[in-house]
């Protein structure tokens, strides 16, 4: 029945990979944390520190939870067990970052086997200019500016050299869709490739038209990352760079306020503005979480015809917004916010690239299993048959890891210190209040300040203070 005996052979070395990869699988998913389970504990929770704990349980695992471990340790104040966990996962982006991971061997043959789930998680290109960016806050907050300096530049020159580092990755993934990924390429013949490719044209183009509007941001870079940095440089008095990145900021978000800051940051350079001020920054919602999607699609088999089979592929919602407007009041005025960044573009931008890769491999991978399947039943009957369809259920599966502790919006209100007090309210709930006074015991009156909050739709989760002594 099959065209000669070396395919025979295939399946047979095929049936026995499965096995051992199914068993991997398992092992593997018995091992690592359960993304849906700190999203309870998180959000529906509101326990910071329960999902601290939680998360450091698997720091070793893979990118991902070191990542989310170092943003944690941030959140709940353990900002040096931070540094470590994010210097953890960076060292796993790296790795990743120098791995040709379309055209090894053995991802691309346990993946048309079973599915991407089973690898370690690597992480994105946001989330890795994310590891500089909480490691150059938790180093502020310990007062170890010249270390804080390093991550900062860091996380911008990581988000410059996105258009390369994007590019190389199209070309990796075109490549490996016109060429068969070099591994199955020689069976590509059982597999009718042009009708094949028109169903993953189909399904990406039926099931993922929202990805169409995500194109925001120019280049993939992240204005808050430039904004705060601009920020901290500004308060550190190296005015060159701080003008450089708040420009940046601006560019990219065309939001007047920035301006405000960068007005702030000539009148220093010239010595005219003594004043001291306070940025709040905000971190609002649930960023954009993959969840599963089955389909049922024909798999087109030149031998056999047309199956129709289900797959499973990863999908984005919208994430979850928690306050539409924040806003910080006095006595005398009243200060609105405004929002630098949305993740859903950033998150759903990287999310596009490598989508047609993952659709093409999800449909290789179950049409392999319809021959599975078919052999199995030939040679061991009705058994033979429920055994393929249990392993080709089992191991359909969608990668839907991601980070799930990100917020979907950045916020900044910045206010003149007075020695009065000050409220933060989202929208007309009071989430905060700060004061200031001379002797620093809450905030400096003659200092600026910085304080980072975390929101969550019970309320404010973590709120980190620092007064920068620049020494001006």
């Amino acid at each position: 029945m099959f065209k000669d005996e070396g395919f025979k052979d295939f399946i047979m070395i095929y049936c026995k990979l499965a096995l051992l990869f199914a068993c991997l699988l398992f092992s593997a998913c018995s091992s690592m944390g359960d993304v849906k389970k700190i999203d309870a504990i998180y959000y529906q929770d509101s326990n910071i520190n329960g999902a601290y704990e939680y998360a450091v349980k698997y720091f070793n695992d893979d990118f991902l939870w070191a990542f989310q471990s170092g943003i944690l340790g941030f959140q709940t104040g353990n900002f040096s067990d931070s540094v470590k966990f994010l210097n953890i996962s960076e060292t796993y982006f790296e790795i990743n970052a120098k791995e040709n991971i379309f055209q090894s061997t053995l991802k691309t043959l346990a993946t048309i086997l079973v599915s991407n789930g089973m690898f370690d998680y690597y992480g994105n290109l946001y989330e890795a200019v994310f590891v500089n960016y909480y490691k150059a806050l938790s180093f502020m907050m310990l007062g170890d500016y010249a270390s804080s300096r390093v991550e900062f530049n860091r996380a911008n020159d990581r988000q410059r050299r996105s258009k390369e580092f994007f590019a190389d990755r199209i070309n990796k993934i075109n490549e490996a869709l016109n060429n068969g990924d070099g591994v199955y390429g020689d069976d590509m013949d059982s597999i009718d490739s042009e009708k094949t490719f028109q169903s993953m044209s189909s399904i990406y183009t039926s099931r993922y038209k929202n990805l169409d509007k995500f194109r925001a941001y120019s280049g993939y870079v992240n204005p808050m990352v430039s904004y705060v940095s601009g920020i901290f440089f500004l308060l550190q008095n190296d005015f060159n760079k701080a003008n450089d990145l708040l420009k940046e900021a601006y560019a990219i978000s065309q939001k007047e306020k920035i301006l405000d800051d960068i007005h702030l940051l000539n009148d220093r350079k010239q010595g005219k503005n003594v004043d001291y001020y306070t940025w709040i920054f905000i971190e609002d919602g649930r960023s954009p979480k993959k969840y599963e999607m089955r389909l049922d699609v024909p798999l087109f088999l030149l031998n056999y015809g047309a199956f129709y089979f289900n797959i499973a592929l990863p999908q984005l919602d919208s994430g979850k917004l928690f306050y539409s407007k924040y806003y910080m009041k006095s006595d005398m005025k009243s200060t609105d916010s405004f929002e630098l960044l949305n993740m859903e573009s950033i998150i759903a931008n990287e999310f596009s690239v490598e989508l047609p890769y993952i659709i093409m491999t999800s449909l290789v991978s179950s049409t392999y299993k319809v021959y599975l399947q078919n052999i199995l039943s030939e040679n061991f009957g009705i058994l033979g048959a429920i055994g393929g369809a249990a392993f080709s259920s089992a191991s359909t599966n969608a990668d839907i890891r991601n980070s799930r502790i990100l917020p979907l919006r950045f916020l900044a209100i910045r206010i003149q210190n007075e020695d009065v007090p000050f409220r933060l309210f989202g929208d007309r709930k009071l989430l905060y209040s700060l004061s200031f006074d001379k002797e620093c015991n809450k905030l400096c009156l003659f200092s600026d300040n910085i304080v980072y909050i975390r929101v969550l739709q019970n309320g404010i989760i973590s709120t980190l203070t620092h007064s920068i002594r620049s020494g001006k």
